[in-house]
């Protein structure tokens, strides 16, 4: 199912039922969802990165993408492990606590360099020219403006996310499992 707001000009939101696109830009939080168990939409993630893997579908990743899932999961895995402190007071008192998650990070990562239907891409050198254009345009926050910089630079029009962040940007279609995205 695909929706669009009445003036046509911002992203056509798909369901993950809907048929898949040949070339696909996965955002960081589609990732992250997939890799934490205790994600919000997990399941949901899994099954269409396993519907990704059986289909002709080339899905690419960036290395934005990958500094924030390691990020992210960092946060996560530590607050799992210390739900009384936060991430930062942990963090700055010993660095060294990463030491226990560099392996799941490693793990993460060769998953999906090893994905014979997943190719890694770099942030080009001119994507934070075309980022601040799109930050202007469509008021993107800008890793997403980022992210989406590269997707052009790339050619990739379509993009898998759990979030609302890139509704207001033209010419592009967002597969999702939020139902909030389809109500707009």
């Amino acid at each position: 199912m695909a929706t669009s707001n009445s003036n046509g000009q911002d992203a056509k939101v798909f369901d993950f039922t809907s048929a898949l696109p040949f070339t696909i830009y996965w955002d960081a939080n589609f990732i992250l969802n997939s890799v934490y168990e205790r994600g919000r939409w997990h399941a949901e993630c899994v099954a269409f990165g396993t519907r990704l893997d059986q289909s002709e579908t080339i899905s690419y990743v960036s290395t934005l993408a990958l500094d924030e899932v390691w990020f992210s999961l960092l946060q996560l895995l530590i607050h799992d492990d210390y739900p009384d402190t936060s991430f930062w007071r942990i963090v700055n008192a010993d660095s060294s606590v990463i030491k226990n998650y560099i392996n799941r990070l490693e793990q993460i990562t060769n998953d999906i360099y090893n994905n014979p239907r997943v190719r890694v891409i770099s942030v080009g050198s001119r994507a934070p020219l075309r980022a601040l254009k799109h930050m202007r345009e469509f008021y993107l926050l800008p890793r997403d403006a980022l992210h989406l910089a590269t997707m052009r630079q790339r050619k990739i029009k379509h993009l898998v996310t759990t979030d609302a962040d890139f509704l207001p940007a033209t010419g592009i279609s967002i597969y999702t499992c939020n139902p909030k995205l389809f109500k707009r």
